[in-house]
Parts: C-alpha cells; structure tokens; sequence
C-alpha cells in the first residue's frame, strides 16, 4: 500500500470541520506538510488531497519543498473522484502523529472490498464497541479512533464525492459489520480541534516524545527541562538544526579554552552547558522534520571537537599550575586514548552502524555482539557503560573541578577513557573473530 488520502474537507469522526487544519501551523511547519512527511517516513509514495475552495496557497507553500518527495494529486471536495481498485490510507488532516503508527496500516490487506479498517488506540477513552474481530458499535465523541482509516478506492469513492461526514460514514459501514479494528502498537497522536489552544496541545505532545530511545536517564528526566524550552523558542527562529549544532559545539570547544586559562570552573561550566543544550539540535530537526544523515554527522563532530578542547585544555591548564610530569602524562593518555576513540567510532559508524550518530554506538555493537558472548570482565564494564554516557561524565567533572581542581578531573577523565578503551578494544576483537568466522 502506497497510496493515501489526506481529507482536507468535510467533517471528521468527531464532527471536526476538517477544512480549518491542512493551513495551520504545528511547530512551525504546514500541518498537511507534516502529515505528507510523516506518511513518506511509513512508506507512502502517492497522495491524494481532498480540499475545499482554492488549494493554490497549499500548492505554492509545497511546490518545490526538497522534504515532499511523493507524487500529490489535489481534488476539490464534492467533484466526482475516480479511484483505483486498491487499498488507500485516509487520513484526516486534524491528526497529529507518528510514522511508527502508521506502519501497520501499510501492510494491511483484507479479502473483503468493502471493508473498513479503523485505526483504534486501545489506551483511550472507547469510541467504538468491539467484539473480537469485529466492531459493533460506533459511539460520535470520545478518543479511541484515531481518525485514520484503510479501505478500498470502491469504498471511498462515495463518501469522498458526496462529502459524506466520516461519523457518518462509518456508521452505516458499521451496519453492515464491515467495519474492522486495527490497533495502534506505537506511536502517539491527538485530533485538533478549531480551538487555537489545541495547536499548543499539539505541540506539548511532539515535544513530549522527541526524546531518542538513545538518551540516558539523566538526558531524558533533568537535561530535558532545560533543553525542551529553549528548544520551543529556537524552532521559531529560521536556524536551522546544524547551526544549532554548531553554536552549542562553540560552547564546547570553550571548556577547554578556560581549563587552559586557568579557570577549571569555568570549563567544566561550559562542558556542561553544551551537554544540556546538544539536546536542541535534535529536537529542533525532529519537531521541523529536518533529521538528516548529514546532520548527525555535525552533530557528531562537534561533540568530538568539544571534547577534544577538553582532553587538551586539562593538562596544559594544570601543567600551567605546576602540574608537571603527571599533567604530560595523563595528559597525553588521555589524547592517544581519545584520538583511537574518535577513528574507532567513526570507522564502526560507517562500516556497522548506518548512522552518522555515536548515540547509536552501545545499541548497534549490542546487536554485532549479544552480551552474552562477552568476557566476564566485559559484562561488568557494560553496567558501567550508563556512566560512560557524557550527561552523566560532564556533571560529574563539574562537581570535580569545583571541589578538586584539576588533578581530579584530569584523573577521572583518565579513568574513565581507560574503561572505554577496554571496552572499544574487547569491541574490536569480537567484530574481527565474527567477521572471520562468517
């Protein structure tokens, strides 16, 4: 199934006046761009518009745009509409979701014509009744429809050319017992409604499920609430996700600037700081739509060169000081160790991963290597691997620059690349016997 159809007229399930939503802007992006993207992300190649009145400000406002990849048809709400004899996803445009929702409908097939496929949330308050594989009963108000529908083009031919309501609609369907549940297995959405707080709802629920599956515990429940806001004022500027990347990496790179000037606090200070805000770059490019290869790849550098600061500016500061023959050493420990870390990642990133993200390195390599092939030592080092994670490695350096100096921070970043260059080398020897014995 490639094929959908975005109901930007008539009225919904909920009695919604559909026509309102496909020029409202959510996050700053068209809402009926945002729902073409988000169906190309689950597979959708064709689109059928259906509006009402003049669509050449929604065709200028498309046209052209490098995120709309798929072939759009527009037709006026009320006009006769040929449809082929295949299945289509409809979609009403007051919908706000996710690709990983719309999966499941991509690969729905029935045996029966005229049957109905209801996008159902069982987590919701009931909208409809349903009996097993059946639904019996259709309720006008409530939450467990999502408002996203499979059927056949014979179907659909009628209530598009009549602009039937869909309540309508699927009632009399569901006389018939043609109507059929398919349940959502991911994913979040809402419905709009005119109200012009709902866009506001809208945006609180991306916002609130934007955080990567990659993040740790200290990113996801303390960084978060102070990224997120200012993550709600960048998306209304025109910067863009990888100027973002590179104003929070500049905040990075200072941290060891000011470890070299002698100003330990200060560095640490920034480090942290650019930690908090890395969020920003990827919750402005998830809320725009604008993720990219390239941008994780920014991303990436610039988190490497913040740290890079780091590992240099440590010891020169505390060689300044008169840290002497322990500042070099460490100090040049800590470069080599990193200098492997960064030709490492990025070779593993290139060759295994299919991503421009170091985020992805512990899911990826756990998949290459189950853990239980691993060493005993190396299944220890993996329930220190959370501490590894830089939310937790910068705020543990600030408190140590505040309380120790640099001897400390440069004896627990020491540390702590010693562990993860164990960790990379063990790595490196499972991918070779593995990539032998295949």
């Amino acid at each position: 199934m490639d094929h959908a159809i975005v109901l930007a007229a008539g009225t919904g399930i909920e009695g919604e006046n559909l026509s309102l939503h496909a020029r409202r802007y959510i996050g700053e992006i068209l809402q009926l761009k945002r729902l073409i993207i988000i169906a190309q992300r689950s597979g959708i190649k064709k689109f059928t518009i259906i509006v009402e009145g003049d669509p050449s400000d929604l065709k200028k406002e498309l046209e052209g745009d490098g995120q709309i990849e798929g072939e759009i048809n527009w037709v006026s709400a009320g006009l006769p509409l040929k449809l082929d004899l295949i299945i289509y996803i409809v979609i009403q445009s007051n919908v706000v979701i996710n690709p990983e929702a719309l999966v499941p409908l991509v690969s729905y097939s029935s045996g029966d014509e005229y049957e109905v496929g209801v996008l159902l949330d069982e987590e919701k308050d009931a909208w409809v009744k349903v009996e097993g594989e059946k639904v019996d009963e259709v309720f006008p108000f409530g939450g467990k429809a999502v408002g996203i529908f499979v059927a056949s083009g014979a179907v659909l031919e009628k209530v598009v050319s009549n602009s039937l309501s869909l309540r309508e609609w699927l009632q009399e369907l569901t006389g018939r017992e043609s109507v059929k549940p398919i349940p959502l297995r991911d994913g979040y959405w809402m419905r709009m409604t005119s109200d012009e707080g709902s866009v506001k709802k809208a945006e609180d629920i991306l916002f609130a499920n934007i955080t990567k599956s990659t993040s740790g515990w200290m990113s996801r429940n303390i960084n978060s609430r102070f990224s997120i806001p200012v993550s709600r004022l960048l998306i209304r500027t025109p910067l863009t996700p990888n100027i973002i990347s590179a104003m929070i990496g500049f905040i990075g790179i200072l941290s060891g600037v000011f470890y070299y000037l002698g100003r330990p606090v200060l560095g640490a200070f920034s480090l942290e700081l650019s930690t908090i805000f890395d969020r920003c770059d990827g919750e402005v490019a998830r809320i725009k739509l604008m993720e990219s290869r390239r941008g994780q790849w920014i991303d990436t550098i610039f988190d490497h060169l913040s740290f890079l600061s780091f590992v240099i500016g440590v010891p020169l500061g505390f060689y300044k000081l008169g840290g002497g023959l322990v500042a070099i050493t460490l100090g040049g420990v800590n470069l080599a160790i990193f200098l492997f870390f960064v030709a490492w990642s990025f070779y593993f990133l290139l060759k295994y991963a299919d991503s421009g993200s170091v985020a992805i390195y512990s899911k990826r390599i756990d998949e290459l290597i189950p853990r239980e092939k691993r060493s005993f030592f190396h299944r220890i080092l993996l329930k220190l691997r959370p501490g590894m994670k830089r939310e937790v490695f910068s705020f543990v350096f600030l408190l140590a620059a505040i309380f120790g100096g640099y001897i400390w921070v440069l004896s627990l970043s020491t540390f702590g690349l010693v562990l993860t260059l164990i960790h990379q080398i063990d790595d490196v020897i499972k991918l070779r016997k593995k990539t032998t014995a295949n």
